[in-house]
């Protein structure tokens, strides 16, 4: 059975960068895994691969709904030797609930039996507003990792995120749980330190904000499928490696996570007050 993890945060703060390098992370380390993209931009594949490939309910929809009869094999790209990449698609209309395209997702993957394929299923999530919409995913991964920029906008949206994720633990009986926080195009980690200080989120990699990062996409590129690794990256490719290391066993989170109060982000230190 697959070990399951989601990368969440808001849009925009880097999300498929993150679940990208941990996939291939596991990959690298030689385990089975499966990004899949639940961005309806399909970002995952462009990130890991330049096939194009139909989104899971674009073939859905195609084949009137016969699960039985779909081929997985001509949905999913293949990143490396170890790692396949899956991009789930949008609600069959515009404004629909992508709760539905979950429950379609795990349906199929029942059916198909992928939860037995790989070791590990990465899921890139789009979802920021952690409500119903993500329901399905909590019921059925068990770790997620969070992602964010030092924008107290981005803190905004990741203590709804650790907040939304306990509520469903304790009143759902879901099975996820926060393990840390990676802080994305870092500058000046000044905020990012004050919130895991007061909520007791593990931090557990801060990126620098460096052009050569955001542009691997445009190449279908990680940092550990360089031909060469530039010298002043390797510290962000062994956190990468040390996170994947991890979830190849069952993590645990250590301390009580405890969210703040929506008020107290907008109170949290920043760059320009320590200059006062």
């Amino acid at each position: 059975m697959s070990r399951t993890t989601a990368i969440l945060g808001k849009g925009g703060v880097g999300k498929t960068f993150v679940a990208a390098h941990i996939a291939m992370s596991l990959g690298y380390m030689g385990v089975k895994t499966l990004l899949v993209g639940c961005d309806l931009k399909g970002d995952a594949l462009r990130a890991l691969s330049g096939e194009e490939r139909p989104s899971l309910m674009d073939a859905l929809q195609v084949s009137r709904f016969a699960y039985d009869e779909l081929s997985l094999a001509d949905l999913t790209a293949k990143a490396s030797d170890h790692v396949d990449v899956l991009e789930l698609g949008a609600p069959q209309l515009l404004n629909g609930h992508f709760g539905n395209v979950l429950d379609e997702a795990f349906h199929t993957f029942d059916l198909h039996q992928v939860w037995d394929a790989y070791d590990q299923i990465v899921f890139d999530v789009t979802e920021e507003r952690f409500d119903g919409n993500i329901t399905p995913l909590l019921r059925r991964v068990e770790n997620g990792i969070a992602v964010t920029s030092e924008t107290q906008e981005s803190m905004f949206v990741l203590n709804r995120l650790v907040r939304a994720v306990l509520i469903a633990s304790n009143e759902l009986s879901t099975p996820t749980k926060i393990l840390g926080v990676i802080n994305n195009r870092s500058v000046n980690p000044v905020t990012f330190q004050d919130y895991t200080e007061k909520t007791r989120l593990f931090p557990m990699l801060t990126i620098p904000d460096l052009e050569e990062l955001g542009n691997l996409r445009r190449f279908h590129r990680t940092l550990l499928t360089l031909e060469r690794e530039p010298p002043h990256l390797k510290p962000i490719v062994d956190g990468f490696i040390q996170i994947a290391d991890m979830l190849r066993v069952d993590p645990m989170v250590l301390y009580q996570l405890s969210p703040l109060p929506d008020s107290e982000i907008w109170k949290l230190r920043t760059p320009g007050a320590l200059l006062v």
